[in-house]
């Protein structure tokens, strides 16, 4: 039975495949996170019996994680990839087979949609999370009229609201376009980010 869930909050994606060979161990994958964006932290995954008639169970994952006497085990520090959990009910000589699958999640920036470039030494700059992974990035921002006010290709550098010409941009908002790979316009993305002084 192939069943799929997402998780929101995590971006985390899995399938897992429960097979049984005339036995009662039902299973449940109940948690997976994946491996971060650019493995700043590897992932995890919970599976559990949700059945429990005749425990103690056993459980042997195909990274080499075993757990016994208990009715759900986690794997933690999961590279991107398939793992395979077998489970066991000694009692009953019950076998349960599960896939867990471990994705990574995409680097996405998040730009902030407002700053202050005043001087004040608060929020001066504009800042983007994230933009550190996207070394050959390429950065357009417009006014209302569409003219394009700031540009920047490569590693995003802060922007102090300046136009082309090094002059302070008056209270407005602006809109952005930010292209992780410059040399892929297909993969792109849009946003307003408003100066105010």
């Amino acid at each position: 039975m192939m069943k799929r869930f997402f998780y929101p909050s995590l971006i985390a994606y899995l399938s897992f495949i429960s097979l049984s060979s005339g036995q009662n161990i039902h299973t449940f994958t109940d948690t997976v996170i994946n491996v971060s964006c650019n493995h700043l932290h590897l992932g995890s995954a919970t599976v559990r019996v949700t059945n429990v008639v005749h425990p103690p169970y056993s459980f042997q994952w195909s990274n080499g994680l075993y757990n016994t006497n208990v009715t759900a085990s986690t794997a933690d520090n999961l590279e991107v990839g398939t793992y395979t959990v077998t489970i066991t009910n000694s009692q009953d000589g019950d076998l349960a087979t599960v896939i867990v699958n471990v994705a990574e999640n995409p680097c996405e920036i998040s730009a902030e949609a407002m700053f202050t470039p005043n001087g004040d030494g608060y929020n001066d700059t504009w800042f983007i999370d994230k933009s550190e992974y996207f070394p050959d990035a390429w950065l357009l921002v417009y006014n209302r009229l569409g003219q394009k006010v700031h540009e920047q290709k490569g590693l995003y550098v802060a922007w102090e609201g300046k136009d082309l010409l090094g002059a302070p941009l008056p209270d407005a908002s602006y809109y952005y376009i930010f292209y992780p790979n410059r040399s892929d316009k297909g993969k792109l993305k849009k946003g307003c980010v408003s100066i105010v002084h």
